[in-house]
């Protein structure tokens, strides 16, 4: 559509709704192509309709460390039927959704791409789980872990005192610190965080947990840290430090000012009816892409019980050496049985 004077693409975006009604679609969304000119895509098809496989581990088996490329992970598919690549490096992340939503798949897919540098030390990945269930599943993954708010404190303790050891390392040397086996990046998977940031009964230990991961969302980009958070609310309550994940995802979420807290106020408005995603379409959501006005639906790879436990001891056995022989991992059937959740 070209634009006549007068004309704004939001005003587009505000009818988007009612032009899906009007053609009898799930969903329409408005891309804005030039500063006169929108194109109005109506989804006639669901390519995100069945559950996509996690990456192959078997295959996955022969990679070294160096060649996985941490600025580009494989994470599962787009609505256009593409792969869906995630930065685990440079940047933090803050994925919403309800109980059920797969925020599950968008936790371990990634991992299970990545299995080859986290074999080699290249990647340490730490834990923070307040259920004391997910992560549990592959504790061996996890190169620190912890569940209580007492053990979660000792944990950012930790990670604070390796990005201060870096700090004085390169300071003045380098922007950006190359990761290597001496400096692997570290990776915090944060699962339920607005359970220790905002429902921990002690005031004085809540505020030290917020201190300690804001520090690590404004500082750790370029020492190697990454965060990453889940959480089912994300209002501001919940996250005080919800702004600085630069990063959001957003699955299926119970109401549409949630979508608005994630991806920003407009972003409904642009297409991401995150709060209409059914609860059989587990780990289905909305992300904006970097230089993208418009919001992205993916779904993540689903990833079975019996694949964290292979990963487990991919991860925890021994480094690759170009001399040591090669055992590939059993195939393992990816596609989730009846009744199973992302």
């Amino acid at each position: 559509m070209r634009l006549v004077p007068g004309q704004t693409p939001e005003a587009y975006d505000e009818a988007a709704r009612a032009l899906a009604v009007a053609r009898g679609v799930a969903r329409c969304q408005v891309r804005e192509l030039a500063p006169d000119l929108v194109s109005i895509d109506f989804q006639r098809r669901n390519l995100l309709a069945d559950p996509v496989p996690c990456a192959d581990l078997a295959a996955l088996t022969p990679a070294a460390g160096e060649d996985i490329d941490l600025r580009k992970v494989w994470s599962g598919r787009t609505e256009y039927g593409t792969d869906w690549f995630q930065p685990l490096r440079g940047g933090h992340t803050l994925t919403a959704g309800a109980t059920g939503a797969g925020k599950n798949s968008v936790m371990w897919a990634p991992m299970v791409s990545i299995a080859p540098a986290i074999r080699d030390g290249l990647v340490r990945v730490s834990g923070i789980d307040p259920k004391g269930m997910e992560l549990a599943y592959g504790r061996r993954i996890f190169h620190r872990y912890a569940v209580t708010s007492k053990d979660a404190l000792a944990l950012l303790d930790d990670l604070l005192d390796g990005l201060a050891q870096r700090k004085d390392e390169f300071a003045g040397r380098l922007r950006e610190v190359p990761i290597s086996r001496e400096h692997p990046l570290e990776l915090l998977e944060f699962d339920e965080i607005g359970a220790l940031l905002r429902y921990v009964g002690d005031r004085k230990t809540r505020e030290a947990l917020i201190d300690r991961v804001a520090v690590l969302t404004t500082q750790g980009r370029a020492l190697g840290y990454t965060v990453r958070g889940y959480v089912q609310e994300p209002t501001k309550d919940t996250v005080p430090v919800r702004d600085l994940f630069p990063r959001r995802i957003c699955l299926r979420v119970a109401t549409k000012s949630h979508v608005g807290m994630v991806l920003g106020e407009h972003a409904y408005n642009r297409g991401a009816w995150a709060n209409r995603i059914g609860e059989s379409e587990q780990g289905v959501g909305y992300l904006f892409g970097e230089g993208v006005r418009e919001p992205l639906r993916v779904r993540a790879g689903w990833v079975p019980d019996g694949t964290i436990k292979d990963l487990e001891a991919f991860v925890t056995g021994p480094a690759l050496d170009a001399a040591a022989p090669v055992v590939a991992l059993p195939a393992r059937v990816t596609t989730p049985a009846a009744g199973d959740v992302a």
